[in-house]
């Protein structure tokens, strides 16, 4: 087929599949959050801004008004301090005893979830006439990081005098949010831990529990997937994921489509590929279940989803052309479709959305 009137690529990237991502509607969900809160915000980038790409969002969210920002890793954080963001930076994972030296000169909060890290910390910022940021963490019924709860207050003591460690605040971490009865049974620990310390920063609200649960929000909570519209109707989708047609070509009644002849043609077809797949994010468990749209048409996705090439039938479409562009997902085919089919969660598969699928920044 002729290829006529191609637009160039989007993108520096010469790939003909995309994720656009809209700033405007992260900057709609941020002041959202904040009139509901009414409390200060740690935004949650961790996994580059679950997908979204921290290095842009960041400064955005700095500049609305982001009390400071969570990550996963040494690594996330420098990545931040070099995007020219100077508000705290606090590392929520595990900080291994070798990295605690990168953290210091680029002014990290480390996480404390274990009293040998204490002891290790004040070894070395003694020795290297630091002051070292950090926050505790207390296990509260997560069990996966921090001090257990019922063990906890002669290590707030310790952290609190110490002539090297500045403790900025305490947290925890809610296992199961949409539980209330149980949030509020590890929200009686957290409080129990530290209830003799007013004036450090308390937060263990993630986005579900700082909406719902207001007597969660102490003064700060922690909001990650909110920010990027997902899980909550009022907040909106940052994602679209796009890619051009590649090939258009007539499939016959009864002629297979792709591997393992998962799909058959009940009639003669047109077929179109994209070039996405599962190597980009697109599970190869959401064949022939999933949708994409061709100027607001819905059309089914075909045959198995390949590593580099998705198809869809375009039989009802009206003249499609080579360098069409089909949506995967925006507000009208959310991830959230996605996850219902795989019985997993939105967050997993935006971040599996991956590095080789170049960031197109929009506004509306």
């Amino acid at each position: 087929m002729t290829v006529t009137h191609r637009t160039h690529s989007l993108t520096s990237t010469q790939r003909d599949a995309w994720v656009e991502i809209n700033l405007s509607a992260l900057e709609r969900n941020f002041k959202k959050l904040q009139e509901l809160i009414k409390t200060k915000i740690m935004a949650v980038v961790k996994a580059d801004a679950y997908g979204h790409g921290a290095a842009t969002l960041c400064p955005i969210l700095q500049r609305l008004g982001a009390d400071s920002f969570g990550v996963a890793t040494i690594d996330e954080g420098i990545a931040l301090r070099q995007a020219g963001i100077k508000i705290p930076i606090v590392i929520l994972g595990a900080t291994p005893l070798w990295a605690y030296e990168s953290c210091f000169s680029d002014n990290l909060t480390i996480t404390i979830y274990s009293i040998e890290q204490i002891n290790q910390l004040e070894e070395l910022a003694q020795k290297n006439k630091f002051k070292i940021p950090v926050q505790l963490k207390i296990d509260t019924g997560m069990n996966r990081l921090g001090i257990d709860y019922n063990e906890c207050l002669k290590t707030i003591t310790d952290l609190t005098n110490s002539k090297y460690l500045e403790l900025k605040g305490v947290f925890t971490h809610l296992s199961d949010a949409k539980n209330y009865d149980f949030s509020k049974i590890q929200k009686g620990r957290f409080d129990k831990a530290c209830q003799s310390m007013p004036l450090l920063q308390k937060h263990i609200a993630n986005t579900y529990a700082a909406i719902n649960y207001s007597d969660f929000r102490y003064n700060l909570v922690r909001t990650g997937i909110g920010l990027y519209g997902q899980e909550f109707n009022f907040l909106e989708p940052l994602i679209s994921l796009k890619g051009r047609i590649t090939r258009i070509q007539k499939v016959l009644k009864d002629e297979p489509v792709s591997y393992e002849r998962t799909w058959t043609a009940k009639k003669d077809s047109i077929i179109a590929t994209v070039p996405i797949g599962y190597a980009d994010g697109i599970d190869r468990k959401l064949s022939n279940k999933i949708f994409g749209l061709y100027n607001n048409k819905k059309i089914q996705q075909v045959g198995a989803i390949t590593m580099d090439q998705t198809m869809f039938d375009i039989s009802e479409l009206k003249d499609p052309k080579v360098g069409d562009v089909i949506t995967l997902l925006n507000n009208e085919l959310p991830v959230s479709s996605w996850a219902e089919i795989l019985n997993t969660i939105s967050y997993e598969l935006i971040c599996r959305l991956k590095i080789r699928l170049p960031r197109v920044y929009t506004r509306d």
